[in-house]
């Protein structure tokens, strides 16, 4: 048994063929998992709170500020989506680009008309969002249009939305930190 193992590891670590589509299929794109809290209201509030809990001396007026920031908290964390974002291809930009070019002809990479680069940006987080999962775990693993997403864009408080850019944008522009780290020094020397 021991040497049945034994085999199958060196066997594993053999120079040989590899299958190049399944490679590049979905690996080595960055992954990331963010989260985004839909209850603006109840952090607004929250933000008051906490801003007269450090004013406040009052125990009784204390006691009731902790209790309601505690109230709000548990709202707050109720409200959360964690987004499983992970980067897309080249080709993946490219065919966006060349959607939004078709649905907005006036356009000049977005200079024209506000609406090309809405679209675009509602594009590429939808190709990168992985899938999405709620404060009690339940998963939608659905492909977002990029309709969804800009209805999403519509819903989300805004610091959702640009977190969901911002990370958009690293994951789908990762590839090119390859450059910065393959440099000369990083290259073995021969």
């Amino acid at each position: 048994m021991t040497e049945n193992i034994i085999d199958l590891a060196n066997e594993a670590q053999k120079r040989g063929k590899f299958n190049l589509a399944d490679v590049v299929k979905g690996r080595g794109f960055p992954e990331k998992s963010v989260d985004v809290y839909l209850d603006a209201n109840s952090a607004y509030e929250l933000e008051g709170i906490n801003a007269e809990l450090k004013s406040t001396l009052d125990k009784d007026r204390l006691a009731v500020l902790e209790a309601r920031a505690q109230e709000l908290t548990e709202k707050i964390v109720a409200s959360r989506l964690t987004f499983h974002m992970r980067g897309v291809s080249q080709h993946s930009v490219e065919y966006v680009t060349e959607d939004c070019d078709k649905k907005y002809p006036d356009a000049e990479d977005g200079t024209e008309n506000p609406n090309w680069i809405k679209h675009y940006l509602a594009s590429l987080v939808a190709a990168n969002i992985v899938k999405v999962t709620d404060a009690e775990g339940n998963e939608d693993e659905q492909k977002f249009t990029p309709e969804e997403i800009m209805d999403l864009r519509g819903a989300l408080p805004i610091d959702g939305w640009q977190l969901l850019v911002e990370t958009m944008q690293k994951l789908t522009l990762a590839g090119s930190y390859f450059e910065a780290v393959t440099d000369s020094g990083f290259l073995p020397k021969s």
